[in-house]
């Protein structure tokens, strides 16, 4: 008699297995499309960092010419992203577009050919 009032069910019914299933799905659809997403943005940011490093080499390139010489004011109208000095930036080289844009120089402005200004 004591017997059959101790039972020894071990492991999950069949209705609790499709339970966690159709969660995990639920949860899996909600999340997917966040994260897709993320490749893009951080593309766009790392794009706007290096632009950002550019910007500020060509400021301190402009800085330093016209204080050495007051004549040189008009290099920023003329200027190019490949007149910059390799040694301004961490990574010894001036930094490129994460996808496959390319940078130039307008006005002290640098634009990238895929991600704008």
């Amino acid at each position: 008699m004591l017997s059959n009032l101790v039972r020894n069910d071990k492991g999950f019914t069949l209705v609790e297995l499709i339970m966690v299933i159709v969660i995990i799905g639920i949860l899996a659809a909600v999340a997917v499309p966040k994260f897709v997403n993320l490749t893009g943005a951080a593309n766009e940011a790392k794009c706007a960092a290096n632009r950002g490093a550019i910007n500020s080499a060509v400021a301190m390139t402009y800085a330093a010419m016209v204080a050495n010489d007051p004549n040189q004011a008009e290099w920023l109208s003329t200027a190019a992203v490949g007149d910059l000095d390799d040694s301004m930036f961490a990574t010894g080289s001036i930094p490129g577009c994460p996808l496959t844009g390319t940078y130039s120089l307008s006005s002290g402005q640098v634009d990238c050919s895929q991600h704008g200004m």
